[in-house]
């Protein structure tokens, strides 16, 4: 699973902080005497703003799994000079904080309703994300399991885990897991000190693949093939992703591919796809090992079938 981590930034805030504390800036401050505070460095990171105390929205995109799956947010000790004791920092995530956020975005659609009549123009769309609704993260969706982390003597960072159980999801909900530091032993909390991550729920079968394959059609006609194509999976449910066909995107062919229990899996026509025959056709498996499906599928055409032979192998 993708953690959020800022990799590496609490090695460049030291580096900052080195620099600063060996040199003044034009308007002489004294960044050796900047105060020791804590925060989540993700919020520096995201955006926009939620609120005025500090509160920052972040999207990640998990698998659908009835497996854990770590949420690991770091931790910083902003100082000059790490502490010479061990430092402890509590942490916790409050739901309340997701219908204070609902509210505002409420009055703010309200407020820019207003707005718009007064002044005779469009109405603000209520589905753009400054408006968004959101649902609390479900408490059978994720376990916490400590409410602290410790920030050793001599660092600058910890990180702190929340395990996510994504199985019981709905792909079409917009969630939200507020988690904010409420505690860090008399040290000052700074301004990012919140973090509203936005959990979408995708199929770990999505993403963006690199195809190889080719077409054969009836006699006397002439085959075609194609290498290194690009092709984006989308998710439909939690073992369904939605590919082009072939190499056929242009006249709306498209096909859903489902992964079965046993990894052998089932082609079949999308929808809104311009054939409706799309099928297998011999073997068609996914390796989960090299993340690649494996497809010889076909459809039919005027003057018969159109056999494809495809690997789809994850970038």
């Amino acid at each position: 699973m993708k953690k959020i981590l800022v990799k590496y930034y609490p090695v460049l805030m030291a580096l900052v902080v080195l620099i600063s504390s060996c040199s003044k800036n034009d308007d002489n401050y004294d960044y050796r005497k900047m105060p020791t505070s804590v925060e989540l460095p993700i919020a520096a990171h995201a955006g926009p703003a939620s609120f005025d105390n500090g509160g920052f929205k972040y999207k990640i995109s998990e698998s659908i799994s009835a497996q854990p799956q770590s949420l690991s947010t770091t931790v910083l000790l902003s100082a000059v000079k790490p502490l010479t004791k061990a430092l402890t920092v509590t942490l916790q995530v409050d739901m309340n904080a997701v219908t204070s956020l609902n509210a505002a975005h409420r009055a703010l659609f309200v407020a820019d309703s207003t707005e718009a009549v007064k002044n005779g123009t469009d109405l603000p769309d209520r589905n753009s994300a400054q408006y968004a609704t959101f649902v609390p993260l479900p408490s059978s969706a994720y376990n916490v399991p400590a409410s602290t982390v410790t920030i050793g003597a001599g660092l600058l960072s910890a990180n702190h885990n929340i395990n996510l159980i994504t199985s019981g999801l709905s792909l079409s909900t917009n969630y939200m897991l507020p988690l904010s530091i409420t505690d860090a032993q008399g040290q000052a909390i700074n301004y990012y000190k919140t973090v509203y991550y936005i959990i979408g729920i995708k199929s770990q079968y999505e993403g963006t693949y690199t195809a190889n394959g080719s077409i054969a059609f009836p006699d006397p006609s002439i085959n075609r093939s194609w290498t290194n194509r690009t092709k984006t999976l989308t998710t439909i449910n939690g073992t369904t992703v939605r590919s082009e066909a072939a190499d056929l995107s242009g006249s709306n062919y498209y096909m859903y591919l489902t992964v079965n229990a046993d990894n052998s899996v089932t082609v079949k026509s999308a929808p809104e796809a311009a054939n409706q025959t799309i099928q297998n056709n011999g073997v068609c498996m996914y390796d989960p090992v090299t993340k690649t499906f494996r497809l010889n599928y076909k459809y039919v055409g005027g003057t018969g079938d159109r056999r494809i032979s495809e690997s789809i192998k994850l970038n």
